[in-house]
Protein backbone atom coordinates (compact mmCIF):
# COMPACT_ATOMS: atom_id res chain seq x y z
CA UNK A 1 0.00 0.00 0.00
CA UNK A 2 1.86 3.27 -1.43
CA UNK A 3 1.79 6.63 0.49
CA UNK A 4 -0.58 9.21 -0.98
CA UNK A 5 -0.04 12.97 -1.53
CA UNK A 6 -2.97 14.25 -0.73
CA UNK A 7 -3.16 12.11 3.03
CA UNK A 8 -1.08 12.91 6.28
CA UNK A 9 1.14 10.42 6.70
CA UNK A 10 3.22 9.70 9.85
CA UNK A 11 6.29 11.90 10.11
CA UNK A 12 3.79 14.78 9.07
CA UNK A 13 1.71 13.58 11.89
CA UNK A 14 4.12 13.40 14.52
CA UNK A 15 6.01 16.25 13.42
CA UNK A 16 2.69 18.94 14.32
CA UNK A 17 2.06 16.42 17.42
CA UNK A 18 5.51 17.38 18.31
CA UNK A 19 5.19 21.37 17.31
CA UNK A 20 1.12 21.76 19.09
CA UNK A 21 -0.49 22.03 16.27
CA UNK A 22 -1.93 18.79 14.72
CA UNK A 23 -5.55 19.09 16.27
CA UNK A 24 -5.52 23.26 15.60
CA UNK A 25 -9.07 24.19 15.25
CA UNK A 26 -10.58 20.98 16.10
CA UNK A 27 -12.30 19.57 18.86
CA UNK A 28 -13.23 16.56 20.69
CA UNK A 29 -15.26 15.33 23.38
CA UNK A 30 -14.76 12.12 25.20
CA UNK A 31 -17.67 10.50 27.20
CA UNK A 32 -16.82 8.23 30.18
CA UNK A 33 -15.71 8.27 34.14
CA UNK A 34 -12.36 9.35 35.18
CA UNK A 35 -11.65 6.89 37.81
CA UNK A 36 -8.59 6.47 40.65
CA UNK A 37 -7.58 3.38 39.97
CA UNK A 38 -5.20 0.67 42.16
CA UNK A 39 -3.25 -0.89 39.85
CA UNK A 40 -1.89 -4.48 41.04
CA UNK A 41 1.32 -5.53 39.07
CA UNK A 42 3.55 -8.69 39.71
CA UNK A 43 6.41 -6.43 41.62
CA UNK A 44 4.25 -3.20 42.67
CA UNK A 45 0.84 -1.81 42.92
CA UNK A 46 0.11 2.23 42.71
CA UNK A 47 -2.66 4.55 42.72
CA UNK A 48 -3.32 6.88 39.52
CA UNK A 49 -5.99 8.53 37.78
CA UNK A 50 -7.45 6.95 34.87
CA UNK A 51 -10.49 6.18 32.36
CA UNK A 52 -11.19 7.01 28.57
CA UNK A 53 -10.96 11.09 29.60
CA UNK A 54 -7.46 10.70 31.05
CA UNK A 55 -6.15 8.76 28.91
CA UNK A 56 -7.67 9.26 25.11
CA UNK A 57 -8.53 12.51 25.69
CA UNK A 58 -5.03 13.29 27.05
CA UNK A 59 -3.46 12.03 23.61
CA UNK A 60 -5.75 13.74 21.91
CA UNK A 61 -5.16 17.08 24.45
CA UNK A 62 -1.19 16.31 22.83
CA UNK A 63 -1.69 16.58 19.43
CA UNK A 64 -3.62 19.56 19.72
CA UNK A 65 -7.15 18.93 19.45
CA UNK A 66 -9.27 21.01 22.11
CA UNK A 67 -10.55 18.11 24.19
CA UNK A 68 -14.18 18.32 26.63
CA UNK A 69 -14.36 15.48 28.66
CA UNK A 70 -17.71 14.41 29.83
CA UNK A 71 -17.33 12.61 32.94
CA UNK A 72 -18.49 12.03 36.52
CA UNK A 73 -16.66 12.69 39.78
CA UNK A 74 -16.44 12.68 43.19
CA UNK A 75 -15.75 15.16 46.08
CA UNK A 76 -13.10 12.90 47.01
CA UNK A 77 -11.28 13.56 43.44
CA UNK A 78 -8.14 15.77 44.72
CA UNK A 79 -7.84 19.30 43.62
CA UNK A 80 -4.32 18.31 42.66
CA UNK A 81 -5.29 16.13 40.11
CA UNK A 82 -8.33 18.81 38.98
CA UNK A 83 -5.41 21.45 38.46
CA UNK A 84 -2.88 19.09 36.53
CA UNK A 85 -5.28 17.37 34.22
CA UNK A 86 -6.58 21.62 33.62
CA UNK A 87 -2.50 22.21 32.80
CA UNK A 88 -2.71 19.24 30.70
CA UNK A 89 -5.63 19.62 28.54
CA UNK A 90 -8.70 18.38 30.25
CA UNK A 91 -10.79 21.36 32.38
CA UNK A 92 -13.13 19.39 34.30
CA UNK A 93 -16.63 21.83 35.31
CA UNK A 94 -18.53 22.38 38.40
CA UNK A 95 -21.05 20.15 36.58
CA UNK A 96 -18.92 17.80 35.89
CA UNK A 97 -18.40 17.08 40.16
CA UNK A 98 -21.01 14.95 42.18
CA UNK A 99 -22.18 16.28 45.38
CA UNK A 100 -23.68 12.93 46.23
CA UNK A 101 -21.15 10.30 44.97
CA UNK A 102 -17.57 9.13 45.30
CA UNK A 103 -15.00 8.99 42.40
CA UNK A 104 -15.59 5.55 40.41
CA UNK A 105 -12.86 3.21 41.42
CA UNK A 106 -11.56 0.30 39.63
CA UNK A 107 -8.94 -2.45 40.67
CA UNK A 108 -6.43 -3.71 38.61
CA UNK A 109 -5.03 -7.15 39.15
CA UNK A 110 -2.61 -8.78 37.63
CA UNK A 111 -1.19 -12.17 38.04
CA UNK A 112 1.17 -13.02 35.21
CA UNK A 113 -0.48 -13.21 31.74
CA UNK A 114 -4.17 -12.92 33.94
CA UNK A 115 -5.50 -9.64 34.36
CA UNK A 116 -8.57 -9.00 36.42
CA UNK A 117 -10.78 -6.02 36.72
CA UNK A 118 -13.05 -4.95 39.89
CA UNK A 119 -15.48 -1.94 40.63
CA UNK A 120 -14.78 -0.52 43.79
CA UNK A 121 -16.75 2.51 43.55
CA UNK A 122 -19.43 3.97 41.30
CA UNK A 123 -20.23 7.68 40.60
CA UNK A 124 -23.54 8.81 39.30
CA UNK A 125 -24.42 8.53 35.78
CA UNK A 126 -23.03 11.06 33.48
CA UNK A 127 -26.35 13.50 32.29
CA UNK A 128 -27.63 15.40 29.63
CA UNK A 129 -27.25 18.94 31.27
CA UNK A 130 -23.65 18.19 30.87
CA UNK A 131 -23.81 17.87 27.09
CA UNK A 132 -22.08 21.27 25.79
CA UNK A 133 -24.30 23.59 23.59
CA UNK A 134 -21.98 23.18 20.42
CA UNK A 135 -20.84 20.91 17.94
CA UNK A 136 -17.55 18.31 17.47
CA UNK A 137 -15.19 17.11 15.23
CA UNK A 138 -15.15 14.24 16.89
CA UNK A 139 -16.46 12.35 20.02
CA UNK A 140 -15.43 9.15 21.92
CA UNK A 141 -18.60 7.49 23.84
CA UNK A 142 -16.53 5.01 26.18
CA UNK A 143 -18.04 4.21 29.22
CA UNK A 144 -17.15 1.73 31.86
CA UNK A 145 -19.88 0.87 33.79
CA UNK A 146 -23.02 1.79 32.08
CA UNK A 147 -22.61 5.59 32.85
CA UNK A 148 -23.53 6.36 29.15
CA UNK A 149 -27.29 6.20 28.82
CA UNK A 150 -28.91 5.89 25.28
CA UNK A 151 -30.78 9.65 25.76
CA UNK A 152 -27.22 10.70 26.26
CA UNK A 153 -25.37 9.17 23.59
CA UNK A 154 -28.56 10.36 21.09
CA UNK A 155 -27.36 13.82 22.50
CA UNK A 156 -23.72 13.53 22.42
CA UNK A 157 -24.40 11.79 18.62
CA UNK A 158 -26.39 14.73 17.16
CA UNK A 159 -23.36 17.33 18.28
CA UNK A 160 -20.78 14.99 16.61
CA UNK A 161 -19.74 14.93 13.30
CA UNK A 162 -17.70 11.80 13.88
CA UNK A 163 -19.02 9.29 16.46
CA UNK A 164 -16.81 6.55 17.70
CA UNK A 165 -17.41 3.81 20.13
CA UNK A 166 -16.02 1.64 22.88
CA UNK A 167 -18.23 -0.53 24.19
CA UNK A 168 -16.72 -1.80 27.10
CA UNK A 169 -19.30 -0.61 29.57
CA UNK A 170 -22.17 -1.56 28.00
CA UNK A 171 -20.83 -5.08 28.24
CA UNK A 172 -19.83 -5.13 31.45
CA UNK A 173 -21.57 -6.95 34.41
CA UNK A 174 -20.19 -7.15 38.49
CA UNK A 175 -20.63 -9.82 40.45
CA UNK A 176 -20.65 -10.03 44.32
CA UNK A 177 -17.18 -8.87 44.78
CA UNK A 178 -17.29 -6.07 41.92
CA UNK A 179 -15.48 -8.57 39.55
CA UNK A 180 -16.06 -7.32 36.03
CA UNK A 181 -17.47 -10.22 33.89
CA UNK A 182 -18.86 -9.62 29.91
CA UNK A 183 -22.52 -10.01 28.76
CA UNK A 184 -24.16 -9.42 25.64
CA UNK A 185 -25.43 -6.16 24.56
CA UNK A 186 -26.88 -5.02 21.30
CA UNK A 187 -28.89 -1.51 21.62
CA UNK A 188 -29.75 -0.88 18.06
CA UNK A 189 -30.08 3.08 18.66
CA UNK A 190 -26.32 3.27 19.47
CA UNK A 191 -24.64 0.23 17.38
CA UNK A 192 -26.73 1.80 14.34
CA UNK A 193 -25.78 5.03 14.75
CA UNK A 194 -21.60 5.16 15.38
CA UNK A 195 -18.93 6.04 12.55
CA UNK A 196 -16.72 3.14 13.98
CA UNK A 197 -16.15 1.43 17.30
CA UNK A 198 -13.42 -0.89 18.53
CA UNK A 199 -13.58 -4.23 20.41
CA UNK A 200 -11.96 -7.10 21.47
CA UNK A 201 -12.22 -10.43 21.21
CA UNK A 202 -14.90 -10.73 24.12
CA UNK A 203 -17.02 -7.57 23.36
CA UNK A 204 -16.84 -8.43 19.75
CA UNK A 205 -18.57 -12.05 20.79
CA UNK A 206 -20.64 -9.97 23.25
CA UNK A 207 -21.99 -7.73 20.40
CA UNK A 208 -22.19 -10.36 17.58
CA UNK A 209 -22.56 -13.61 19.38
CA UNK A 210 -19.48 -14.89 17.56
CA UNK A 211 -15.96 -14.77 18.81
CA UNK A 212 -14.49 -14.94 15.49
CA UNK A 213 -13.03 -11.63 14.66
CA UNK A 214 -13.95 -11.74 11.35
CA UNK A 215 -17.27 -12.92 11.48
CA UNK A 216 -17.94 -10.36 13.79
CA UNK A 217 -17.29 -7.93 11.86
CA UNK A 218 -19.07 -9.33 8.79
CA UNK A 219 -21.93 -9.48 11.09
CA UNK A 220 -21.65 -5.56 12.15
CA UNK A 221 -20.79 -4.48 8.49
CA UNK A 222 -24.66 -4.48 7.81
CA UNK A 223 -24.92 -1.63 10.82
CA UNK A 224 -20.89 -0.18 11.07
CA UNK A 225 -18.69 0.67 7.79
CA UNK A 226 -16.15 0.86 10.13
CA UNK A 227 -14.42 -1.32 12.98
CA UNK A 228 -11.61 -2.89 14.55
CA UNK A 229 -11.12 -5.96 16.62
CA UNK A 230 -7.94 -6.33 18.70
CA UNK A 231 -7.34 -9.79 19.37
CA UNK A 232 -3.71 -9.28 21.71
CA UNK A 233 -0.72 -10.03 20.66
CA UNK A 234 -2.64 -11.28 17.57
CA UNK A 235 -3.32 -9.28 13.98
CA UNK A 236 -6.04 -7.00 14.80
CA UNK A 237 -8.44 -7.07 11.81
CA UNK A 238 -9.79 -3.31 10.36
CA UNK A 239 -13.30 -3.15 8.75
CA UNK A 240 -13.36 -0.30 6.14
CA UNK A 241 -16.10 0.23 3.85
CA UNK A 242 -16.37 -3.12 2.25
CA UNK A 243 -12.78 -4.41 2.90
CA UNK A 244 -11.84 -6.33 5.91
CA UNK A 245 -7.56 -6.04 6.22
CA UNK A 246 -5.15 -7.47 8.73
CA UNK A 247 -2.89 -5.21 10.40
CA UNK A 248 0.13 -7.23 12.34
CA UNK A 249 0.45 -6.38 16.39
CA UNK A 250 4.28 -5.11 17.44
CA UNK A 251 5.63 -7.68 20.51
CA UNK A 252 6.56 -5.66 22.98
CA UNK A 253 7.34 -7.14 26.48
CA UNK A 254 4.36 -5.51 28.66
CA UNK A 255 4.53 -4.06 32.29
CA UNK A 256 0.88 -2.68 32.74
CA UNK A 257 -1.92 -2.56 29.81
CA UNK A 258 -4.08 -0.38 31.67
CA UNK A 259 -5.39 2.60 29.47
CA UNK A 260 -4.02 1.20 26.63
CA UNK A 261 -7.54 0.41 24.70
CA UNK A 262 -8.06 4.39 25.71
CA UNK A 263 -4.56 4.82 24.00
CA UNK A 264 -5.12 3.07 21.10
CA UNK A 265 -8.81 5.15 20.58
CA UNK A 266 -6.83 8.79 21.31
CA UNK A 267 -4.42 8.50 18.59
CA UNK A 268 -7.16 6.78 16.45
CA UNK A 269 -9.14 9.40 16.59
CA UNK A 270 -6.28 12.43 16.58
CA UNK A 271 -4.73 10.44 13.33
CA UNK A 272 -8.31 9.97 11.65
CA UNK A 273 -9.56 13.62 12.04
CA UNK A 274 -6.34 14.65 9.91
CA UNK A 275 -6.05 12.26 7.38
CA UNK A 276 -9.64 10.77 7.07
CA UNK A 277 -8.35 7.12 5.99
CA UNK A 278 -8.76 4.71 8.39
CA UNK A 279 -6.88 1.90 8.11
CA UNK A 280 -4.05 4.40 8.52
CA UNK A 281 -5.71 5.91 11.88
CA UNK A 282 -5.60 2.06 13.17
CA UNK A 283 -2.30 1.06 12.18
CA UNK A 284 -1.17 4.81 13.91
CA UNK A 285 -3.61 3.77 17.04
CA UNK A 286 -2.18 0.43 16.87
CA UNK A 287 1.15 0.89 16.99
CA UNK A 288 1.09 3.85 19.94
CA UNK A 289 -1.15 1.62 22.23
CA UNK A 290 1.23 -1.43 21.64
CA UNK A 291 3.93 1.19 22.05
CA UNK A 292 2.35 2.26 25.02
CA UNK A 293 2.33 -1.23 27.28
CA UNK A 294 6.00 -0.98 28.32
CA UNK A 295 4.80 2.34 30.68
CA UNK A 296 2.93 2.23 33.29
CA UNK A 297 -0.64 4.16 33.94
CA UNK A 298 -0.28 7.80 32.73
CA UNK A 299 2.97 7.27 31.60
CA UNK A 300 1.47 5.41 28.47
CA UNK A 301 0.35 8.98 26.96
CA UNK A 302 4.39 10.37 26.52
CA UNK A 303 4.46 8.79 22.86
CA UNK A 304 7.67 8.05 21.78
CA UNK A 305 8.94 9.09 18.55
CA UNK A 306 8.98 5.97 16.70
CA UNK A 307 5.40 5.59 17.04
CA UNK A 308 5.21 6.67 13.22
CA UNK A 309 8.09 4.67 12.01
CA UNK A 310 6.09 1.39 13.50
CA UNK A 311 2.59 2.77 11.87
CA UNK A 312 4.57 2.76 8.56
CA UNK A 313 5.83 -0.66 8.76
CA UNK A 314 2.21 -2.05 9.74
CA UNK A 315 0.64 0.07 6.85
CA UNK A 316 2.32 -1.35 4.60
CA UNK A 317 2.09 -4.86 5.26
CA UNK A 318 -1.64 -4.79 6.06
CA UNK A 319 -3.45 -7.53 3.54
CA UNK A 320 -6.77 -7.88 3.11
CA UNK A 321 -8.05 -10.83 3.82
CA UNK A 322 -12.18 -10.25 3.18
CA UNK A 323 -14.91 -8.14 1.37
CA UNK A 324 -18.18 -7.99 2.66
Amino acid sequence: MGDRDDEVRPQQVLRRFQSGLTGAGLNVLVAGFITIDRIELNLRQITSIGGPPCYAGLVCARFGFDVTPLTKVGPDFPDEQIVWLARNGLQLRAIDRSSTKKTTRFKLVNKGAERSLYLVERCEDLSLEQVPDKQFNASLISPLAHEVSTPLFEEVRKRSDFCFLDPQGFVRMFDASGRVVIDSWNDEKILGNVDALKMDLEEAHALTGTSDGKAALVKLSKKVRKAVVTRGSEPALVLDGNKITQVEVPKVKVLDSTGAGDIFAGSLISCFLRSRDFLWSCCFGIAASSMSLTSIALGKIELPHSVDQQARKLYSSATTVETV
